[in-house]
């Protein structure tokens, strides 16, 4: 019985893990979060990362958008919502949205299937 408990929770746990936003088009126009030197950081309900995208200027416009994947989880990504400009210039800025959400783990989901752990769930002490 308990190797059926643990199975059945191995493939619930599998079936949570899957890191593909609603739909490519979620993301809007195109850009990348740059996973290194400095990757994506939760500092208290402020998330910070770095951004990679074409234009001919800098600070285009994004809007944080989210999706309660369970009780205890979150996915949040990016939808880029200045469209794609036809300059050659590649802009990088480290850029801060403010979370709303403030219970479970929450994922970062990049395009192209990146996805970035930023706060990790937690086990419920009365469940120990």
């Amino acid at each position: 019985m308990r190797f059926l408990r643990f199975a059945w929770a191995a493939l619930v746990l599998l079936g949570c893990s899957d890191p593909v936003a609603p739909d490519p088009a979620a993301f809007g126009a195109l850009y990348r979060i740059q996973p290194a030197p400095d990757p994506p950081v939760l500092d208290g309900q402020t998330l910070e990362m770095t951004l990679e995208y074409g234009g001919c200027r800098n600070n285009h416009e994004f809007e944080l958008r989210s999706r309660v994947t369970s009780p205890n989880s979150t996915d949040v990504w990016l939808r880029k919502t200045t469209p794609d400009e036809p300059c050659d210039m590649l802009v990088i800025e480290r850029r801060t949205f403010p979370v709303t959400t403030s219970a479970g783990a929450l994922r970062l989901l990049g395009p192209e299937g990146a996805a970035f752990i930023l706060r990790a769930a937690t086990a419920d002490p009365a469940t120990r």
